[in-house]
């Protein structure tokens, strides 16, 4: 875990914090619409004119744990839902993850005693960081509902999108936007490429400054990255050993090191101590022995 001056180049883009900022912070709407479209555009699905953004970002929400469990969720100009997730590790009961989430979103759309026909097509968008299905050497895949013989589509209300990242070598499958967000997520490209590739890229490039320029922000990325670093290292030591209890134990561990590291930070800053305890969860008693 690198801990350096963090600049839009250097930000992990697939940090939680960070993404949910960057796709549901209000103002961002275009942005997120030209995520979703180039998603979309990829296998000539419709694509849309306009998105709103369902569940805005509320860091202080964040920090409770109480955003909603989908990480970002819109509503297109002609009435389809779009649900995004970030999953940086998993396996494959992710799908019924993916599975669950899709069908609270779509039996939402309908109210007791409404009439079928209310019911909205849910696209379900998945960043992720890790390999989800072994036997396809695509980086993106799309599912839908389908009969297999006549290969018949049942409807257009059922849409799975998988980005898997560490899939990704510059598809020639992807179009051209699609190809320059996930060079966006994976990193190492360098912002003023992308902007050349796609003009959104300038938009998304005032955003990660806003971001990296704001001190609550960026002490709650921190904390991620820690979390995330620590739940890695942990679940590889305990593979390695054959043991999968531990990735709970590492990730608790993680969590508590990350908040110390943030918190003593802060301290000394100069940061009050009523404003660290707010953002760490720490006592001012617990703050003043750091």
């Amino acid at each position: 875990m690198n801990d350096f001056n963090i600049t839009v180049d250097t930000l992990n883009k697939k940090n939680d914090c960070f993404v949910r900022y960057l796709f549901s912070n209000l103002g961002n709407e275009k942005i997120v619409l030209n995520f979703v479209n180039a998603v979309m555009d990829n296998l000539n699905f419709k694509t849309f004119e306009t998105l709103e953004i369902l569940n805005p970002f509320n860091l202080q929400k964040y920090l409770n744990s109480k955003e909603s469990v989908v990480d970002i969720k819109c509503t297109a100009d002609t009435g389809e839902v779009v649900i995004i997730e970030i999953q940086l590790q998993g396996n494959e009961t992710f799908i019924k993850r993916t599975l669950f989430y899709w069908a609270s979103n779509y039996s939402l759309n309908l109210n007791k005693g409404d009439d079928y026909n209310k019911l909205l097509p849910v696209i379900s968008i998945n960043i992720l960081d890790f390999v989800l299905f072994d036997g396809i050497e695509d980086c993106y895949s799309c599912y839908i509902l389908k009969e297999l013989k006549h290969n018949k589509i049942l409807t257009d209300h059922c849409q799975f999108h998988f980005l898997e990242l560490p899939k990704f070598n510059h598809d020639k499958q992807l179009n051209k936007d699609l190809n320059s967000w996930y060079k966006f997520f994976i990193g190492g490209e360098r912002m003023s490429n992308l902007i050349k590739e796609n003009t959104i890229f300038d938009e998304v490039d005032k955003k990660c400054k806003s971001f990296i320029s704001e001190n609550p922000l960026l002490d709650v990325y921190k904390i991620k990255e820690a979390e995330e670093y620590f739940q890695r290292e942990t679940l590889h030591r305990e593979l390695e050993k054959g043991i999968e209890k531990g990735i709970e134990k590492g990730r608790e561990e993680g969590k508590k090191y990350s908040t110390l590291i943030i918190a003593k930070s802060m301290k000394e800053d100069g940061a009050d101590f009523q404003l660290i305890s707010k953002y760490t969860g720490l006592s001012v008693e617990e703050i003043e022995r750091l």
